[in-house]
This record gives C-alpha cells, sequence and structure tokens, in this order.
C-alpha cells in the first residue's frame, strides 16, 4: 500500500492513498521517473561527440485523486485549493512498504473536474529538487566523549572516570543506494586552541582547510565553526561568544566543499596544531533520485 502526504507551510496537510480518505489516489505520475539533459559537444574531425556532462530536470509530479461518491463535493474542493495554495513551498512525502522519502513542491495547477457522483482533480507540482530525501538526518560524531556514567551511581572512593574521549581521526561513512554529492554540516568545537582545522574526504582526495601559514586561523577553547557543504549552500562560520560570523576568507586555496559520494566514504580531521582538541559532529541527509 502507497500513501502520499501534502503539507504546505501552514501546516495543514492531506494524506492521499489507495483507500479513500476523503480522496482516492488514483494516479501519480512524476514519482518514478528519472530525466536527465545530457550535454555534449560535437568533434570537427572525429565521428559522434565528446561527452561533457549530465543533470537531472526538474521533477514534475502530478497527482489524480477522486473523492468519495456522497462526499461533500464543495467543501473537497476547498479542502485542496487550501492546500495547494499559491507562491507557498509544500512538502509531498511518499510512503510505500513503510519507507518514506520527501520533496519539496510548488503548485503549477489545481484542477476539478466531473460532475458525477464522484469527481476528479488533477494536481500539478513541480519540483525544482528533483531528488526525494530521507525524512532524518543521520548523525556522525567523531573525537567526542563517550559518557562513562549512569543513573542510579555508586561513587568510588579516589575518583573515576566519568566519560572516555573517542581518538578516531577517521570515520567510514556507507552511502549506497542514495544519489551522489550529499552536501554535509560538519560542526567543529574546540576543547583548546585549535590552529588551521581541516576535514579530509579519504577516497577522493579532497580537504577543506581553515586557516593557511600565512593566513592563520585561531580557535579558542568554546570557539564551534561550523562548515555546510550542501549544493547552493557552501559557507563557513565561526560562532564565538555567541555571536557568528562568516569566515569564507580563511579558506585555503585548494579547498574543496566535500560531499558524499555513492558508495564507502571515509572522513577524517586534522590539524596544524591542536587536533586532539577538536570534536567533530558530521549531519547529513540521504538523497534518492526516486522513491
Amino acid at each position: 500500500m502507497r500513501e502520499i502526504t501534502c503539507a504546505n507551510q501552514d501546516g495543514l496537510s492531506i494524506t492521499f492513498g489507495d483507500r479513500p480518505s476523503p480522496f482516492l489516489l488514483e494516479n501519480c505520475d512524476g514519482v518514478y521517473t528519472v530525466q536527465n539533459t545530457v550535454s555534449t559537444s560535437e568533434n570537427t574531425l572525429l565521428d559522434g561527440d565528446t561527452y561533457l556532462g549530465s543533470r537531472m530536470q526538474r521533477r514534475n509530479i502530478v497527482l489524480t485523486l477522486r473523492d468519495n461518491v456522497g462526499a461533500d463535493h464543495r467543501l473537497n474542493r476547498q479542502a485542496l485549493y487550501d492546500l495547494f495554495k499559491k507562491g507557498s513551498r509544500g512538502t509531498l512525502t511518499y510512503t510505500e512498504d513503510g519507507i518514506s522519502r520527501t520533496i519539496g513542491y510548488y503548485v503549477e495547477s489545481v484542477v476539478v473536474s466531473g460532475t458525477e457522483r464522484a469527481r476528479q482533480a488533477t494536481v500539478s507540482l513541480l519540483c525544482p529538487d528533483p531528488l526525494f530525501y530521507a525524512e532524518r538526518d543521520m548523525v556522525v560524531r567523531m573525537a567526542n566523549y563517550t559518557a562513562q556514567f549512569e543513573f542510579q551511581h555508586e561513587f568510588l572512593d579516589g575518583g573515576e572516570e566519568l566519560g572516555v574521549r573517542n581518538e578516531d581521526r577517521l570515520q567510514t561513512i556507507e552511502n549506497s543506494g542514495a544519489a551522489d554529492g550529499i552536501g554535509m554540516t560538519i560542526t567543529i568545537t574546540a576543547s583548546g586552541p585549535v590552529t588551521n582545522p581541516s576535514i579530509t574526504h579519504v577516497e577522493k582526495a579532497e580537504t577543506i582547510q581553515i586557516g593557511t601559514m600565512d593566513y592563520p586561523f585561531e580557535m579558542i577553547l568554546g570557539d564551534i565553526v561550523r562548515i555546510t557543504t550542501g549544493t547552493g549552500n557552501k559557507h563557513v562560520y565561526r560562532m564565538r561568544d555567541g555571536i557568528q560570523t562568516e569566515i569564507n576568507e580563511y579558506l585555503s586555496e585548494e579547498s574543496v566543499f566535500i560531499q558524499l559520494s555513492s558508495g564507502i566514504n571515509t572522513i577524517g580531521y586534522a590539524a596544524d596544531s591542536g587536533a586532539d582538541n577538536m570534536e567533530i559532529e558530521i549531519v547529513y541527509r540521504y538523497q534518492y533520485v526516486g522513491v
């Protein structure tokens, strides 16, 4: 059984499925489709073309709905108009076999037709970002502390260790079945002085480094550096004493806003000094080319 839930920015949502509630989902074109634009260039002296690259086209999802026989058609029409508002961004969640994936959309059209006992509605949704996303973020922590303290607790004479620091400099993230180019939010928290911190994607030999020998970047106790690497959202911020400042100017010339690829991704961290004072958190959300 499949269900599609559409929600708008006002918090209004309706679930459409294989059972009327109050609408029956008769069809959902565009959910399973992947369309790519392939770019090539002609070769003057060679047969064929040279492949330059490809990109996914925007997604057009068209829902065909039918309301219940004997339903209040006027109220149902109004519910669709209230849900699918012009100009506001909505979220569509597709659920099948207990797995849910979401995608953002803008409303292109709502067409209600028919004068029979059951009436049909066609809703066209345009998705500028054609990828589907997992419902929840994934969180990976490196060089953090694992608590050793539990309630109820019996304190021992002579003191005891309340936490153990994880010293692993590498973390493997497996991206099976999801799309390439998944952006991350990488948070570096300083528990002491740090100079020129860096994060590396080992398989791709790509590094984002904040600070250089000629233009060093210093973190002090309590500083937080947040790196965002998503498409259209590539930034580096420092949080100090509650004030956030963008610090992209400290990036080395060779820096790359690293993203997750399909397969195995090994992420490491380092610094010119103070690497042992870095606590790393990586947050990402899986992306899919289809449901």
